[in-house]
């Protein structure tokens, strides 16, 4: 079986909507039905005839009434996304009328149907106005209609409220007001980002109509900058797949057609080849008695425009075709089994085991590289017949209404609350610096790659790429973090600036005298973290500025070294009283450790004091001090 992605444009001017809108809305009950008879269709006739009211009069780009836009949006939503409550297909439907018809609000929808559907509405529409593409455009008003009463393609995503009257200042307070408002809505109820992806993929199918190629572009990047990460975050594949490559058109059609033109001719020429690796791994999983389905997956433009930016020429990239194996069980030992069958017959470039690590909560299979006969690359992926749906569909195949799993990101409320709390609260103390301090953290928290670690007794933490030493304490907890002394990553003492790396295996070591010192803010990325130093200095003054600390004491670093005994840590700490301690960043191996420790001390006197208490612990064998940088 060969799959091959192709994105051509929606030909919307000649589609079958548009002519009679009983005939429409009864196609879109038909589709209902056959996907799912439960849903209530007096609430979804309710809806349609709604905005075909209120939309009267008001025509896309390609000449069709705009009722179609929002139409055609539903069915892709009950069609390609398989969401298919009562809810998500009437906001969905009125997912444009608050942000465009007069009249029309957030209180006249939730009277006419419910508050659920209302605020599923007023989540999209919130979402409809960040503009979040460009931020020296942000203050761009984009209008909805058109003298000849047509509406702009793009304008349900890139339109915004600002008046041109507000100054830089005032526009980036209210974006980051909006970003805020963008993060508890995806948090909250992730059936409002599916709408949102929805009503993307059909403006993207049709963007063609519009005759801007500036807007064009503009659209495409806000895609590839926003609404690609997040559908990889909510592993919807073929989603992110269809964004990227439609974004990569409109944003840079002459490197995609080049891409595309390259593409087609060493298809041809590759296609023999990869039917030969075909036969070979078929008949070795055959001989092992591997019941499985082989699949030929073409990298895409975009994919390949990618590979091109680590600086490789398109003549050089061999591997633009990918094997995805999918077994006929679900038994996750099949999976090695397989890879075991094909490992005696190709040399393995690289190995990585999703399955045991799975990237973000979605993806899980066995992924490895191999050299084919003659040297070329090819990548292989193997999955069970769940794992492949999962990976199809992400959190759309495991979405229920029924069991309340709204939410495809792991937070709890009392995070929620918190987090949005410290958005909010930057707003009010960092005015319009606040937009960067706001959608960074979103991005790392939401967006970035995933990295695994594990505390000393094996259990599992998730953490954005960057996160630190101190990050993963507040991520056992926050008493943890606050009471951070240092930490070992496998079994070596680290800073607590110190990087984590996927697969690292951590303890951390805390002290109940320890109190945060004021640079740790600097040292965060997690939401956790941020949020959770930033509550204590809100109710605690700065230990450096307590009692006048900063005049009477200086910082001595010393550098130490002894044997890695149990209890040695312990030893040292309380020797020198935790709330002395500013840092201790020490290195061991399996008998010795050296190191250095930063103390706070009042003078000479208190620090000589120190350093003799230090030569009496047992095993210590060389302090002396240095001078601080």
């Amino acid at each position: 079986m060969e799959l091959f992605y192709e994105f051509e444009p929606e030909d919307e001017a000649n589609s079958q909507f548009g002519f009679d809108e009983d005939k429409d809305y009864q196609y879109l009950v038909d589709k209902i039905q056959e996907i799912d008879n439960t849903i209530d269709l007096e609430v979804i006739k309710k809806a349609f005839y709604f905005i075909c009211h209120y939309h009267k009069g008001v025509y896309r780009k390609s000449g069709k009434p705009y009722y179609t836009h929002p139409l055609s949006v539903a069915l892709i939503l009950l069609q390609e996304f398989s969401i298919h409550d009562t809810a998500s297909i009437a906001a969905c439907l009125l997912h444009d009328t608050v942000e465009d018809v007069e009249g029309v609000t957030r209180e006249v929808i939730a009277a006419e149907f419910s508050e659920e559907i209302a605020e599923m509405v007023d989540g999209v529409t919130k979402i409809a106005h960040s503009n979040i593409a460009d931020d020296d455009k942000s203050g761009e008003s984009i209008k909805s209609m058109n003298s000849d009463g047509s509406r702009d393609a793009e304008k349900d995503f890139i339109e915004t409220k600002y008046k041109p009257e507000l100054t830089k200042a005032e526009k980036s307070i209210i974006k980051a007001k909006t970003y805020r408002k963008l993060f508890l809505a995806l948090v909250k109820d992730v059936r409002v980002i599916l709408i949102k992806f929805a009503d993307r993929l059909h403006n993207l199918r049709t963007i063609h109509y519009h005759p801007n190629l500036k807007k064009q572009a503009e659209i495409g990047r806000e895609t590839l900058n926003f609404y690609v990460p997040l559908a990889h975050r909510l592993g919807l594949r073929k989603v992110k797949a269809e964004f990227e490559n439609r974004s990569f058109y409109s944003s840079d059609k002459e490197a995609y057609e080049a891409i595309r033109t390259s593409l087609n001719e060493k298809r041809r020429d590759f296609l023999d080849y990869i039917m030969v690796f075909y036969e070979l791994i078929r008949n070795s999983l055959n001989s092992q008695n591997i019941g499985h389905l082989l699949s030929i997956v073409h990298k895409h433009e975009y994919e390949i425009f990618q590979m091109m930016q680590d600086g490789k020429s398109i003549s050089e990239i061999d591997n633009f075709y990918s094997m995805v194996v999918i077994l006929d069980s679900n038994e996750v030992s099949d999976c090695y089994r397989a890879h075991g069958a094909l490992a005696n017959v190709f040399k393995t470039i690289s190995f990585y085991d999703n399955i045991t690590n799975p990237r973000l909560d979605w993806f899980k299979s066995l992924h490895s590289e191999l050299y084919g006969t003659d040297g070329k690359r090819i990548e292989i992926l193997i999955r069970t017949n769940e794992m492949e749906k999962i990976a199809e569909e992400g959190f759309a195949s495991q979405f229920s209404l029924k069991s309340g799993a709204l939410r495809a990101l792991d937070f709890t409320d009392d995070e929620i609350d918190s987090w949005g709390g410290w958005m909010q609260e930057m707003i009010e103390m960092k005015g319009e610096k606040a937009t960067k301090l706001i959608w960074d953290s979103i991005k790392t928290n939401l967006f970035d790659s995933d990295i695994t670690a594990f505390d000393k007794n094996g259990n599992k933490y998730k953490l954005p790429n960057g996160a630190t030493l101190l990050d993963f304490s507040f991520a056992l907890s926050e008493s943890h973090g606050l009471h951070f002394v240092s930490g070992k990553i496998n079994n070596v003492f680290k800073d607590l600036n110190e990087k984590i790396k996927d697969g690292d295996r951590i303890d951390i070591i805390t002290s109940p005298n320890v109190r945060p010192k004021l640079y740790w803010k600097n040292e965060v990325i997690t939401h956790r973290a941020v949020v959770g130093l930033h509550k204590y200095f809100k109710l605690n003054e700065p230990e450096e500025y307590q009692a006048g600390l900063q005049d009477k004491k200086f910082v001595a670093r010393l550098m130490i070294k002894g044997e890695n005994r149990t209890g040695m840590l312990a030893n040292i700490s309380n020797t020198v009283g935790t709330s002395n301690i500013q840092r201790i960043n020490l290195d061991t191996t399996d008998s010795v450790f050296e190191g250095a420790i930063a103390v706070y001390v009042e003078d000479l006197n208190h620090l000589n004091s120190i350093i003799a208490s230090l030569v009496a612990i047992r095993g210590i064998k060389g302090i002396y001090r240095v001078e601080n940088n």
